[in-house]
């Protein structure tokens, strides 16, 4: 397909020059150069997301959510419109575009403005609903994800023993929130105001799951230095602006946990199918992915006392 054309279908020029991005494991994105303007244009994965429209009507609820918040601190990008939606099909492919928004520092360099801008989102989307079957069924489910590696043949000790811990921790009593579903460091561009970006895994879920996934993000290494997690985790309460319970206070640490290994047994899990979720990776990155993953969730079970110290801090 010449997607040259796609960006015609937004009332937009006619990309003269497109860059295929490779930043993401899941959807296609391309810099586009429209009329001299550069636009973010992406192809949804159909394989990943089976309902790519209702990932796109969910992301209408979250910019309605923000235009309504009056929020000047922390934004989504906004997407153009092609008629009433803001999304188009072209050749079976749903296609997206927004304006380039440029950076001027990384959230791994701003890790507070980054615990402030997934706090703020949460925050933004309480009592707001989405729509479930956007996502692929059991999507942040780790039982779920341990019993697909199970089935495939896969033995991880260390991963059956996270679970049964963390069993005890993610129970019905504990309130679900709307939460960002892959709130990594890489997802927050830091300029004029915060923007969260790659909203299409915002869901029903913990907040320490994207809490977690944050502090995992942020932290490689050998973790002899704490003072990202410290600076994430008191972003993230004033975000937050003590909407949580103390029973999700208590979570997060094992958020931590629950994401780190709950990204390690994906990997584990995709070393072992031809056709892998992790668009470009092969058998051998899968298998050193997860590796190093299990050896960050050694870390951070470790670190487990000082993790708590600092979100006590934060949160106190």
């Amino acid at each position: 397909m010449d997607i040259r054309y796609i960006p015609t279908l937004f009332g937009l020029p006619e990309a003269a020059e497109q860059t295929e991005l490779n930043t993401g494991h899941i959807n296609r994105t391309f810099l586009a150069d429209c009329g001299g303007e550069r636009y973010v244009l992406q192809a949804l994965n159909r394989s990943v997301f089976p309902c790519p429209e209702a990932v796109m009507d969910n992301i209408a609820v979250i910019s309605h959510a923000f235009a309504e918040s009056g929020s000047s601190d922390t934004a989504v990008p906004c997407f153009i419109a092609s008629g009433d939606k803001t999304y188009a099909v072209a050749e079976g492919e749903v296609w997206r575009i927004y304006r380039y928004l440029s950076a001027t520092a990384t959230a791994a360099a701003e890790p507070a403005a980054a615990g402030r801008a997934f706090g703020s989102f949460i925050r933004v989307m309480d009592v707001k609903e989405l729509n479930s079957a956007a996502l692929p069924s059991g999507y942040h489910d780790f039982g779920s994800y341990y019993d697909e590696l199970t089935a495939l043949g896969g033995k991880a000790p260390r991963l059956a023993s996270l679970k049964a811990e963390l069993d005890t921790v993610f129970t019905e009593e504990l309130p679900k929130r709307i939460i960002h579903g892959d709130a990594k460091a890489d997802n927050v561009l830091i300029g004029d105001a915060l923007t969260v970006i790659d909203l299409d895994t915002a869901m029903e879920g913990y907040a320490a799951i994207d809490f977690g996934d944050l502090v995992r993000s942020l932290c490689v290494g050998d973790m002899s230095d704490l003072s990202p997690v410290r600076a994430a985790a008191q972003g993230f309460a004033e975000g937050l602006d003590g909407l949580l319970t103390a029973e999700e206070v208590s979570s997060l640490y094992y958020g931590i946990l629950r994401s780190t290994g709950e990204l390690a047994v994906r990997y584990l899990a995709d070393s072992l199918r031809e056709e892998k979720y992790f668009r470009g990776k092969t058998t051998a990155d899968c298998i050193a992915r997860a590796e190093e993953l299990l050896r960050q969730l050694d870390r951070f079970t470790a670190a487990r006392s000082e993790l708590n110290e600092i979100i006590a801090e934060a949160f106190g």
